[in-house]
């Protein structure tokens, strides 16, 4: 059975939040805060692996948490919305950013875009036997802006 969460507001309130919780009863609560003045504005939302989208984690810690959250940082910064990309594309991206293969080769590289794919961070179409893949307002949201020097001394470490 799941566990209750304790949420402390900005103004010190203490609320539990129960997993058995209604509906309604959740409505009456975001309606008690609301109406007390409390802003809602900026409250970070919770993605699905638990990680507040308001960048509550540094992009060095993101680079160094796994491959996976590395790949996301990269195309975070370095693919625009609009742009359909595939693994070899990120891979030609790292080797002309940085020279190295801190991603790795295109293989990981494709694995690590489906994964983040199959998590909601990424939009993907399928063109015969190529598959490519779009930064998504969950991807952006998720993860911060950060500048080549940035990524640089990531790498370097």
């Amino acid at each position: 059975m799941a566990k209750s969460s304790v949420v402390k507001l900005p103004n010190g309130v203490s609320i539990e939040i129960s997993p058995d919780m209604t509906p309604d009863q959740i409505t009456a609560l975001i309606s008690a805060v609301t109406g007390n003045a409390l802003p809602i504005v900026g409250t970070p939302e919770i993605s699905k692996s638990g990680q507040s989208s308001e960048y509550e984690r540094s992009a060095e810690d993101i680079w160094n948490s796994s491959k996976r959250e590395r790949v996301a940082l990269f195309i975070r910064n370095y693919f625009s919305e609009t742009l359909w990309f595939n693994a070899k594309m990120v891979q030609d991206q790292q080797l002309a950013e940085t020279g190295k293969l801190a991603l790795g080769e295109t293989s990981a590289i494709g694995t690590y875009l489906t994964r983040l794919f199959e998590d909601g961070n990424l939009d993907r179409k399928v063109n015969g036997r190529k598959v490519f893949y779009r930064l998504n307002d969950q991807l952006l949201a998720s993860y911060p802006e950060i500048t080549v020097q940035q990524l640089e001394s990531f790498i370097v470490q």
